[in-house]
Order: structure tokens, then sequence, then C-alpha cells
């Protein structure tokens, strides 16, 4: 490898602070943004074996210092807990108040929680959800549904909590209904088919009326859910910050039999309501209809009545080192997670306290490559592969803290996971082998140079340059980075395969913690998002783009243009490949048994492995690190700190601000 701007990372660690100086945020900024489907979403958690003598040592000293703050945060709560008879007869409210000020790098996309990804912050602590799934406690909590029974495989019932009411400006404040509910959750298909949504099918495609699936509403506390499949992730697919109830008198329907779309920003039965919307501020207050949670559900993170917080407010701020000035100078209560890079930078700052726990997000962050670009060619996407410096990455961009990743996170689901020999044994890092694999299978001629986008709001984008110079190192081949804003650069990663204006794309998962389905596999499954970065053909989705499979006898009909439309509607996956990943989603996400499942994902993995196309997974960190201010107490340790689906930052009611 040549000499370069890295300066001999490899044989001295130490430049790395050099190298990264400002901190290599993008991992929590960009990719984060990308794809918060269900914020923050989903998963499972556990801890996983270390690879090494020096990464275990590490992963202990993170668990230690996660058990102590647990300890101490569990002292505060049972000291919250206390029974009447053994506080004093004046209640104490010192908890209680205050306002709450965060950073947020771009506008949102939108206000309609069917819809928009891009803003947890408001949509988390507006809406109610049905329930949601501790890390760290490996167990549910319940929220606006009290219980819930999985009948049968097919078959799932929620018993919802009475007094959940809307806010003032939303159904005048009623009581919500099971049928609320179930106008709201038959919305999914529709606003991905209509509407141009970005919530992912893997959360909403079970219960698609237009596959099959049916409601019942008995009484005005019971939701049946008949599902059209089986799906062992269902009930945690409802952790998804996305799939809430809003009100039915907000949606304005454009047609008759429209489902339609929220009007205007207040129609959730959330802690807060939005109280301002500016175009570089957004406040929220609390809803007076905010409803009381009983003192007899075990583990939530809920106050008997209102959250402490009496408001927050966002300031929008695009620019990544003015975002991280604001919030250093104290003028933010929370920044997010950070790599430990930027978490030994900013050590010792008076404003700032550093959350530590384990990172389980494995495969949040990966290289996607634009199918239609790389899929001829096997080879080439191969010798990509070889080209990436793998444990350079750990050493430079995750400060010498990390593990090779996989579409399972090792970390979250150990049972289902590749180990790290295995993973190994497909993530060579071979430059002189790249080099003669793309020069003989003409790579020079085919990608003269590689195109990437990134992300304009950050502060750097190290990780992306990191990648790059692998490329540029090993290939000989120019990269480019193109920055983009928010709205843009989600539109260059989604839009339709054979338009993407990129031949590389660093991805991610805003919530990959409470299911396998979602922990970075649904990167590479066509009911995932494998359809549009992958190239995984499914149900017509971009059938007239260049990598479909021209065996397909509907192929020469569909064109692409709109005669084409019902034909297309038709199709199933018309990739083999494609169909082969899918029947295997298919299978481990229908068996309730738990060996079963592990056999079909691994399988899954090594096929996904070996085929080099298209999506790379990115090593990732093993402690996880979340920046938050120095008067922002009682939040949940990582990896539930800032995922919405475990009830962290944004759901977390019990956080209380000090002075």
């Amino acid at each position: 490898m040549k000499e370069n701007y890295w300066g001999k990372y490899w044989r001295r660690r130490v430049s790395r602070r050099r190298v990264l100086a400002g901190g290599a945020t993008l991992a929590a900024g960009s990719a984060a943004i990308l794809a918060g489907c269900g914020d923050d979403d989903d998963d499972d958690g556990a801890a996983a074996p270390a690879a090494t003598q020096a990464a275990a040592t590490q992963a202990a000293a993170a668990e230690e210092e996660a058990t102590e703050a647990a300890a101490a945060q569990e002292a505060d709560a049972s000291a919250e807990d206390e029974p009447e008879e053994q506080v004093s007869e004046t209640e104490d409210r010192s908890r209680y108040g205050g306002h709450l000020n965060y950073s947020y790098p771009a506008y949102p996309t939108g206000f309609d929680p069917s819809i928009t990804i891009t803003f947890p912050f408001g949509m988390a602590t507006t809406y109610s959800q049905l329930m949601a799934f501790s890390i760290l406690e490996d167990e549910f909590y319940p929220d606006a549904a009290q219980s819930w029974e999985q009948v049968d495989p097919e078959t799932l019932v929620f018993n919802l909590r009475p007094g959940v009411r809307f806010n003032p400006e939303a159904s005048e404040g009623r009581e919500v209904t099971s049928e609320d509910w179930y106008i709201s959750l038959r919305r999914y298909p529709d606003s991905r088919a209509n509407r141009g949504s970005n919530v992912n099918e893997l959360f909403f495609s079970f219960m698609d009326e237009n596959q099959g699936a049916t409601f019942d509403t008995p009484d005005d506390l019971t939701l049946r859910i008949n599902q059209n499949k089986a799906f062992a992730s269902n009930t945690r697919a409802f952790a998804a910050a996305s799939l809430v109830v809003v009100s039915p008198e907000r949606l304005a329907a454009e047609e008759s039999g429209d489902l339609g779309q929220v009007s205007g920003i207040n129609a959730g039965s959330g802690p807060y309501m939005f109280d301002d919307i500016g175009e570089t501020r957004i406040s929220l207050k609390r809803n007076p209809n905010y409803y009381e949670h009983p003192e007899d559900i075990p583990g939530t993170r809920f106050n008997k009545d209102m959250p402490y917080i009496d408001s927050m407010d966002t300031v929008i701020i695009t620019d990544g080192a003015a975002l991280q000035a604001r919030f250093l100078a104290g003028d933010a209560d929370y920044y997010g997670p950070v790599d430990k890079i930027t978490a030994d930078q900013w050590e010792g700052q008076p404003n700032v306290n550093m959350i530590t726990g384990p990172a389980i997000d494995d495969g949040g962050i990966m290289i996607q490559l634009a199918a239609a670009k790389w899929t001829p060619y096997p080879e080439l996407s191969k010798a990509l592969s070889m080209a990436m410096d793998w444990d350079g990455y750990i050493d430079v961009v995750l400060g010498g803290e990390g593990r090779r990743s996989a579409p399972v996170s090792p970390t979250a689901f150990p049972n289902y996971a590749l180990s790290q020999e295995e993973i190994r044994e497909y993530q060579v890092y071979d430059p002189q082998g790249a080099r003669q694999l793309w020069e003989a299978n003409n790579g020079p001629e085919i990608f003269p140079e590689l195109d990437t986008t990134v992300a304009a709001w950050v502060a750097d984008y190290s990780n992306v340059q990191f990648i790059g110079q692998s490329f540029e190192d090993s290939l000989g081949v120019k990269v480019n980075y193109n920055p983009l804003e928010l709205a843009t650069y989600i539109a260059s990663a989604n839009g339709p395969t054979g338009t993407k204006d990129w031949h590389f794309f660093i991805a991610g998962n805003n919530a990959v913690s409470t299911m396998p389905d979602w922990n970075a596999l649904v990167a590479y499954t066509p009911d995932g998002y494998g359809a549009i970065w992958g190239g995984n053909w499914y149900k017509g989705v971009n059938i007239s783009d260049p990598w479909v499979n021209p065996e397909n006898p509907n192929y020469a009909e569909t064109g692409g243009s709109e005669a084409g439309e019902a034909v297309r509607a038709a199709l199933e996956i018309t990739h083999p490949y494609a169909q082969e990943l899918q029947d295997y989603a298919d299978r481990q996400a229908a068996t309730t048994d738990d060996e079963e499942r592990a056999d079909i994902l691994k399988e899954l993995q090594r096929r996904i492995f070996t085929r080099y196309c298209c999506t790379f997974p990115l090593p990732t960190p093993t402690t996880k690190y979340v920046a938050v201010g120095s008067r922002l107490k009682g939040l949940p340790q990582p990896p539930d700190t800032d995922q919405t689906a475990s009830f962290g930052m944004w759901r977390a009611h019990n956080i209380w601000l000090e002075g």
C-alpha cells in the first residue's frame, strides 16, 4: 500500500488521532438517519465472544462500566418507585420541569409516521406505539397495549390500555380505540405504494390486507390481527417507532377510497405535542391529555403520569462542525452516538457526559454496491471486497475497538450468527490479488473511476474516505465523493436500482436492535432494502432496470411503459438469486423452532457472503459511546440509550434535567 494522507496507520496507530481529527461521526450521523425506518426500529440483545484477548478485555471493561452505571440508575429508579407509605406526604417534584435543548442535522422530510423515517425526535415523542422491547433487559415494555397474545402463528391479539387519549388538537382529545389502531396500521402498504414512504415493508407486510391479512375490532379495547403469514418477529416489529396510532380525523383523503395522509402536525397521543414549527426550530410541549401509566407495570421507563421534562426544543443545524460546537458549548442537552476517537477527544469537556455500554448494532453500517452496475461483473465485485482493508478499518476508523460483522449481528443474536473466524474467511484483505483480479476482468476499462455519496451535514466522513482510499491503493482506481443534503441523500440511496448515481454507498440502519430480520439482514432480502440497494427484484419493483432476469417471459411485455404496470404488479421475484434469498428469509421468519431458525439464518448468511453482491457489512465497534449534556440524567444504558424501539432517549419518560 502506498504512503498517503492516512500516514503509516498500520505501523503507528496513534496517527489515527491526527487523521481523524474532528471525530469520525458519519456512522453515528448520516448512516443512522438514512434508514431510521421504525427507528431505531428493532433487534435483540446479548454478548458475543471476542475475537482476540484485547477485544475481550475491552468488552469486559465496558461491561463493568455499564454494570456500575446501571446499578446507580437502578438505585435512582428504586428511590422513585418507593411505595406511597414510604415517601413524605408531599410528593417530591424536584425532577419535574425544565426545557430540553437539542440540535438536529437536517429539517424533517415530513411529519406523517407512515411515510417519514428521518425525524425520530418528533415521531417518538408525539405518538404512542403498542409496545417496546428493551435490549438490556430482554423483555417487552407495554405502552398503548397493556397485554397481547399470539393465539396461533398467524393470529395476534392486543388488549389495549384504557384511558389513552389523543392530544387536544387531534380528534378533540377523545380516547383512542381499536378502530383507530386498525385505520392507522392499514395505511402503511398504501403509504409505501402511493406516497413514497421510507418505512420498510418488513415491519408491516405480515398485516398487509392486500396480501390477505384481516383485522377484527370486537370492542374498543381489542385489536385482532389475522396475519397473512407467520412472522416470528411480529411482536418485535411493533416496537418500531413508525408503527403508531394516528387520529383518523387528521387524515386528508385525496379521493374516494384513499386512506389519507396526516394533515397538520398534531395527530398523536404521545407524551408531547408540537408547539411551534419553524424553518430552523421545532418546539414540543407536554400533551395535557397524556394518560397515566399504572404503577404495577414492571421495568418500564414511564412515570405514573406525565414525563418529567416540560418541553423540548430542537434547532436545525446542517453544518456538522457547528452542531458539535453547540453541544460542546453546553447549548444542547443531547448529541447522540459517537465513535471511540470522538469520545476520547471529548473526554473532560465540562458540558459532556459519555454513557457507554456494549455495542450490538452489528451490520448497521455497510458498503452497498449499485447492483445494476456490478452484478454483470461478479469477479470485479469480489475484487472490491478483497481490496477493502478490514482490519485497518477497525484500527483507524473504530479506534482499535471493533469486530467483524455479518448480515445478522454476532452480538445481538449469537445463536443466529456466524463466528468471527468464519466471517474472516469471507472478508479477506488481499490488495495484490485484488489488483490482479481487477485487471484480469477489465476493471480499469469498465470502472475507470468510482463515485460515492456522502452526507453534507456531518463534520467529516473519514470512514467513507478510508474505504475509498483502500480501493484506490489496492485497485488503482480514482474515487470521487459527492456530498448531498438530507432529502437528496436519501433519494440518491433509495432510488430505482438502474438509476443510481453512485458505484458504492456507505449505508446504515437507524434502528437495528430488536429483530434479526432487521439487524442488517434487511439490506439483503428482497422484502427488505435488498430490492433497492442489492437489486433483488420483488413484485415488479424496478422490473425494467438492467439487471432483471432477461429470461423472465414477461420481461419484454413490461419494458418500463405504463402499459406494463398490471403485468409488473402481478410479478413475483424475477431473479433466481433473489428468489433464493427470499425463500431462506421466509423460512426463518415462519419457524418458531429456535435451532431450526438458527440453521436457516446461518446458511443464508453464507450464501450472501459467497455471492459478493451487493452488500458488504463493515466492521462495527465493541463499545457504544453516547454523548449527552451534563445536566441530562436518568437515561438507560447503551444499547437502549438511543433506541426508541427500546424506550430510549425519546421515549424514556423518566429522564430529567438537573438544575
